[in-house]
């Protein structure tokens, strides 16, 4: 077959060409995911900082799409509000006898309080920050919310809204900060079942129900038990209301009062945590050390109190024998 102008394409040039680019694109991969491992902390602040940046624009675009998946969502659930509508009538009137119930107890707990003069635990100072985005990295689903550093967010400290806890802090820059959810597969996050007192840990694996590992004491946990956070480690404040029990056996999940979906405000709490007691043992001699000498610990030691009203006579002096002192005149 004849060439036209007499030239052939350059077969063997073209497939080292392919081979070197491939080769180069392997390496360069592999040194990014080496890198990417060894300097995680650079990453993060990087991410911090990119997040800084675009938060206005985060926070423009996120209204928009908000008021749009709520607007399919109104639509998908239109054909069964009538059916939802009876059955919210009689939840109605079932929470109006519980809440003249919770009514009575509050008060009688009042009481009882002002009687024994307890100290009321003090509520830890919030900060309230607006949620601007959301993202799948480094972890499965993260919160972006518009308070950082500079509002006095830190890390480890909880997020919550109104209705219950959602996650925890675990990266701020100076005007945001990323939160991790509880239904992350990375989230473990101690708490205890009530009325039972059982405590656990809660484990995210990525669905909207944590799975429940029960850990300390001998209580039953049953499905509609009242789980809440525990002051434990020191991780989170006690008493934030979590979820409620799902399910019997060995198969214990958590279904969440709060829902990060459908969270515009949330509060970012500032817990701190109590220093610990002083220790008696510090302050004893260690073992193997030299004792005192028993002048000191005599000038050390306070004289023993007198009882009131006795006198202690005074010991009279030694005197010398007559003859002693003539002797001594004649020297």
């Amino acid at each position: 077959m004849a060439w036209l102008g007499g030239a052939r394409p350059a077969r063997g040039r073209s497939a080292f060409g392919t081979r070197a680019s491939v080769a180069v694109c392997v390496v360069l991969s592999i040194a990014i995911a080496v890198f990417g491992k060894a300097e995680a902390p650079m990453f993060d602040a990087a991410r911090a900082s990119l997040s800084d940046v675009t938060a206005p624009a985060l926070l423009g675009v996120r209204a928009p799409l908000v008021a749009v998946g709520r607007w399919f969502d109104s639509m998908s659930t239109m054909f069964s509000v009538y059916r939802e509508n009876i059955a919210l009538r009689q939840e109605n009137a079932e929470l109006r006898k519980w809440q003249d119930v919770a009514l009575s107890l509050e008060n009688r707990l009042k009481r009882y309080e002002s009687l024994l003069n307890t100290a009321p635990d003090p509520a830890p100072p919030a900060v309230t920050a607006r949620v601007i985005g959301e993202s799948n990295r480094p972890f499965g689903k993260t919160m972006i919310l518009n308070a950082g550093t500079e509002q006095g967010v830190r890390k480890g400290q909880a997020v919550s809204d109104d209705r219950g806890l959602i996650g925890r802090i675990y990266l701020t820059g100076q005007r945001t900060s990323w939160v991790i959810l509880l239904t992350d597969v990375n989230s473990r996050v101690p708490v205890l079942i009530e009325p039972s007192q059982r405590r656990a840990i809660l484990a995210g694996d990525g669905t909207l129900a944590p799975v429940l590992d029960l850990d300390l004491g001998a209580g039953a946990a049953h499905a509609g038990d009242r789980v809440v956070s525990t002051g434990d480690g020191g991780l989170l404040p006690a008493g934030l209301p979590v979820g409620v029990i799902m399910g019997e056996g060995n198969e214990l999940r958590v279904s969440l009062y709060a829902a990060s979906a459908a969270s515009d405000y949330v509060r970012v709490l500032d817990y701190l945590v109590p220093p610990p007691p002083s220790d008696p043992a510090a302050t004893a001699p260690a073992i193997g050390a030299p004792k005192p000498p028993q002048a000191a610990v005599a000038a050390e030691r306070p004289p023993p109190a007198r009882p009131a009203g006795v006198i202690r006579p005074t010991p009279a002096l030694p005197t010398a024998p007559a003859g002693a002192a003539a002797v001594e005149e004649d020297r």
